[in-house]
């Protein structure tokens, strides 16, 4: 399409949807991924998530829940169910993100959100998935999955954006948000992909049905993991090798110099 534009100009090439995917989430901050679960799959996950929350909050109970902003967050679930490895090492996603965060990322978090009707949630407020860190940079430290277990819409609570915002160091003003937010609409089985300095959030949910999500956040390895993935797994994954670089097996800080060189030592072995 060389005849579409004059001058000196340099274009990024695009010869796959994994890298239009790739371009949208580096120039607009998000991109939508369709047609990853089917309905079987999905009918799964909600039974899961909703009997996993029930666990956590029959352990901690529904007042502190509340008190923490925590009611209808269910944290971890992999810890609780291995179905879930299987949103962590969907082959596609993952091929976004390495192309994102190169060869060498771990999986930081994952979530799930409840999203009940007519109820306010903790998310429903604009914040990065790395709050509190307001600057710009280059090459992103972590990518967001969301993946979309229920349809996302202005009904139903859809995710809300607001593009660019991965390159700006502060909040826009009220009226540039009213004027440039954008309200996702996706599919039950899509995923959300976006970078996680992309400021967004939860709309309300003024339907009659329950959203549910579960979030997952991917990031290189500098960044300490919001969970310690291989404590609380216990060695569960660890053998097999994309695993356990994924779930920071590969990346645990060492006690002290001793370990420090036993790691070392064990990499060149290999």
């Amino acid at each position: 399409m060389k005849d579409d534009f004059y001058g000196r100009l340099d274009q990024t090439p695009c010869n796959s949807d994994i890298e239009l995917h790739v371009e949208e989430i580096r120039t607009h901050g998000f991109s939508i991924v369709e047609n990853l679960l089917n309905e079987d799959e999905l009918d799964i996950y909600r039974e899961k998530i909703h009997s996993i929350y029930k666990q956590q909050e029959d352990k901690l109970g529904l007042d502190k829940l509340t008190s923490l902003q925590e009611k209808d967050l269910c944290r971890m679930p992999i810890k609780y169910d291995d179905f879930f490895i299987n949103l962590v090492i969907n082959e596609k996603i993952l091929s976004i993100v390495k192309k994102i965060l190169g060869d060498y990322f771990i999986l930081n978090l994952q979530n799930a959100i409840i999203n009940t009707p007519n109820e306010k949630h903790h998310q429903n407020k604009w914040h990065r998935d790395l709050p509190y860190q307001n600057y710009v940079i280059s090459n992103p430290l972590s990518i967001n999955v969301l993946f979309c277990i229920d349809d996302f819409s202005r009904e139903t609570g859809g995710t809300a954006v607001l593009p660019y915002t991965h390159k700006m160091d502060v909040l826009p003003s009220d009226r540039y948000i009213k004027k440039h937010s954008l309200l996702l609409n996706a599919k039950a089985g899509s995923a959300i992909v976006f970078d996680s300095m992309l400021i967004h959030k939860a709309g309300y949910n003024s339907s009659q049905k329950t959203r549910r999500a579960v979030n997952h956040m991917y990031s290189t390895p500098i960044m300490k993991q919001f969970y310690d993935f291989p404590r609380a797994l216990k060695g569960k994954f660890s053998e097999d090798k994309f695993l356990s670089q994924l779930l920071g097996y590969t990346s645990q800080t060492a006690i002290d110099d001793v370990a420090w060189r036993e790691n070392r030592v064990n990499k060149d072995v290999e």
